[in-house]
């Protein structure tokens, strides 16, 4: 066991330390373009995914169930050999960002995707109705918020990237890996090259895999922020008539909006006056700058429409009754009603 790790066999891989620089600078560097086009195909599937028309999703489709389902080695194989008999040649360090890049870019689109998911219909529909177009609510009103959902997953895809470089050692990448096993092909010195890569892939993945913990957490303190799930607010609001619902209404409303929202109507931004009576329920102006009469009273509502049917009863009993008498009473009852005329 000792004879593996000699400590010649340290000196023989350390003599060859700016071989190790150019083979880790490869490596950060392939992984850097690769997560780049990961994100962008990441984030642009994953809006095709959940486009209003098929056709766009067909695609997105087609992209994630093809690229998942193949393995990233024949990914990286395809390119190397294949490309070069259609007259498309790249050089190994473009193949790695090109195959990786779409390899994890599916993976990312389907991360997106949950995301997007997660964000209440209302957000939608409110974007809407403030004449805001796809594009805009998907930039400025669902990303910003999903990014919350999203950020944990995407520092552990990119962890995966960094690792899954490894495989550019079947086609000469250059980088760690290729190193390796270059050098204990070359010397036998198996043990050493294999540690030094594995201490250098974990110095780059580590801080990755603790960002995607440190996210998880901070954004599950605020996990009712992204998803518009008030439980926790209502449970303890005790003016709250709804608690358990994932509208954020009564006082709880009144306390978040009580310093003045930002609105956006037709292009323009303008602040709402801040609430006074932070215990009252919000009417619609308030709420979102906009001139509308208050949110009906349930209550209200309903005590109206028994009234509305108990007069609709009232009326039917009375025209019951008159035919009755008509029935009863005949052809004098008739005459009377047409003022004694025979």
């Amino acid at each position: 066991m000792t004879e593996i790790f000699a400590p010649y066999k340290w000196e023989a891989l350390f003599a060859r330390w700016p071989d190790i620089l150019v083979a880790f600078g490869t490596t950060v560097g392939i992984s850097a373009g690769a997560l780049v086009l990961a994100l962008l195909l990441g984030f642009l599937f994953s809006m095709l995914s959940v486009s209003r028309h098929a056709p766009l999703r067909a695609v997105a489709r087609v992209y994630v169930e093809v690229v998942q389902n193949v393995p990233l080695l024949l990914q990286v194989f395809v390119l190397y050999a294949v490309f070069p008999l259609l007259g498309l040649s790249l050089a190994s360090f473009w193949i790695g960002v090109l195959a990786i890049g779409v390899y994890h870019g599916a993976y990312m689109s389907e991360v997106v995707r949950s995301g997007i998911g997660s964000i209440h219909r209302g957000q939608f529909e409110a974007a809407k109705s403030q004449g805001f177009t796809y594009v805009q609510t998907m930039t400025l009103i669902i990303l910003p918020q999903a990014m919350r959902i999203i950020l944990p997953p995407l520092a552990v895809q990119a962890a995966n990237l960094v690792k899954n470089t490894s495989v550019l050692a079947l086609i000469a990448g250059g980088e760690l890996m290729y190193f390796s096993n270059s050098f204990a092909g070359d010397t036998s010195y198996y043990g050493p090259a294999y540690v030094a890569a594995a201490v250098l892939y974990f110095a780059i993945c580590f801080p990755l895999s603790r960002a995607a913990v440190y996210l998880e957490h901070r954004m599950r303190s605020h996990r009712h922020v992204v998803t518009g799930d008030a439980t926790e607010e209502l449970a303890a609001d005790v003016v709250e008539s709804t608690p358990g619902t994932h509208d954020i209404t009564g006082r709880a409303a009144a306390q978040a909006m009580a310093a003045g929202v930002t609105t956006m109507v037709e292009g323009t931004s303008s602040l709402a006056p801040p609430v006074s009576d932070k215990g009252r329920y919000l009417t619609y102006a308030e709420l979102y700058g906009i001139d509308r009469g208050p949110w009906p009273d349930p209550h209200l509502e309903a005590s109206a429409q028994a009234r509305r049917a108990k007069t609709a009863r009232g009326r039917r009993g009375h025209a019951k009754r008159v035919r009755s008498r008509e029935r009863r009473y005949g052809k004098a009852m008739r005459t009377r009603r047409k003022g004694g005329r025979k």
